[in-house]
């Protein structure tokens, strides 16, 4: 099967994900408090969500490419399947946290699940030579649309129930997510025997310098991705709903736009990173980013608040395409998918441990979501500055 047939698949694959995560990040958040249950518990369920996708991607680091890179993606698809039809039926907050605890579901807007370990290094790989980041690019530009028409499809429920929709209004929308799964599935069923990455899968120990490499990076995009669970999409789309109640109808509207800012901005990031530098591209738009997350929850009134959070969208993203070209620029070919299950694992561990820091914090402080993003965006910066100091001088082998 030629290359391009592959990568397609794959982009076919993620798009159909990060439809269902997409809708997700508009009503999870919702519908759990329609469920019965405090702003601060459905913080913390969207860490239960990411901390059980963090464990999931440890398997793939260890066992993926021996698993079977491509039965690996079947399973993964099925288990939507599951944690979907859970929710759907979900009858109180406990059984909803049931199935957010397959690791399946991403209450981000993107992705979080181990599909994207495996992914990255048949992108990787498939990639032609110098055309590593466009690659990653347009993967990541399709898979973003996919987010974006989802978050349209999150609005649904309230369009049909003419006002505030009840949990009832919202179930049919986890069904559609359980039959994203069984496509999802289906796709990645479709996969040439080429993803592999050789006939006798072992697990190839990391060269020195790549265990060196690959620490440092993952402990640094742990670190942002920490900042990343105190305004993940649900969390900030949840504050819309709370503090500015009548824009619950616009949310799915909201987050579409946000979602093609980010999307297109994904070709820009492959463009600036081939002219500037990959590092530098993730920086340089990763600070100002940040400086309109802190601004968001200052802004006097729901229309300046809207427009800074999808200036901060329209910079954000930026970093991803460019992050993962670059990561897969420092190590071989062979290490590839240890080493995105590494540092992916590393970001959905702490990511997954800031959503229950915030939710004590946001009892401690009356319910007041807002200091998730100030917590956030700081970091985050911080990040940014550190590491640019720690790895300008490292250069990726191929863009």
């Amino acid at each position: 099967m030629p290359l391009v047939s592959v990568l397609g698949l794959l982009i076919a694959n993620r798009a159909t994900r990060t439809f269902g995560y997409g809708f997700l990040a508009v009503v999870l958040g919702i519908y759990l408090d329609r469920l019965g249950t405090s702003p601060a518990l459905v913080i913390a369920a969207f860490g239960v969500a990411l901390a059980s996708a963090a464990v999931l991607n440890i398997l793939v680091g260890y066992y993926g490419d021996r698993f079977g890179r491509k039965k690996a993606m079947i399973l993964f698809g099925l288990l939507m399947t599951v944690a979907g039809l859970i929710l759907a039926v979900a009858s109180s907050f406990p059984v909803a946290l049931l199935g957010l605890a397959f690791g399946a579901v991403s209450p981000t807007g993107t992705e979080v699940s181990p599909f994207l370990s495996i992914e990255q290094s048949i992108v990787a790989d498939a990639a032609k030579q110098g055309r590593r980041t466009r690659a990653f690019a347009v993967y990541n530009l399709l898979g973003s649309l996919g987010a974006a028409t989802g978050g349209l499809a999150g609005g649904i429920p309230a369009l049909l129930a003419g006002g505030p929709p009840t949990v009832d209004d919202f179930r049919p929308m986890f069904l559609l997510y359980a039959l994203l799964g069984v496509v999802a599935a289906g796709i990645s069923a479709a996969l040439p025997a080429t993803v592999e990455l050789r006939e006798e899968q072992k697990r190839v120990p990391l060269s020195p310098t790549s265990r060196s490499r690959i620490v440092a990076i993952g402990s640094l995009f742990a670190t942002d991705s920490f900042a990343g669970g105190f305004v993940l999409q649900g969390t900030i789309l949840y504050w819309f709903s709370v503090t500015y109640p009548g824009s619950q109808g616009y949310l799915g509207l909201i987050f579409a736009i946000a979602g093609v800012l980010s999307a297109f901005s994904f070709l820009l990031a492959a463009r600036l990173g081939e002219r500037i530098g990959l590092l530098e591209t993730m920086v340089y738009t990763h600070i100002p980013s940040n400086v309109l997350l802190i601004l968001i929850p200052l802004a006097p009134g729901l229309p300046l608040a809207v427009a800074a959070y999808l200036g901060r969208q329209a910079l954000s993203q930026m970093d991803v395409p460019t992050r993962q070209a670059y990561l897969a620029g420092i190590v071989s070919l062979e290490e590839r998918t240890a080493a995105n299950a590494y540092t992916n694992t590393a970001r959905n561990a702490t990511q997954a441990a800031s959503p229950f820091l915030a939710s004590g914090l946001i009892t401690l402080l009356g319910q007041q979501l807002g200091i998730t993003f100030f917590i956030g965006g700081g970091i985050k910066i911080a990040y940014d500055l550190a590491i640019y100091r720690a790895f300008r001088r490292i250069r990726p082998e191929s863009l």
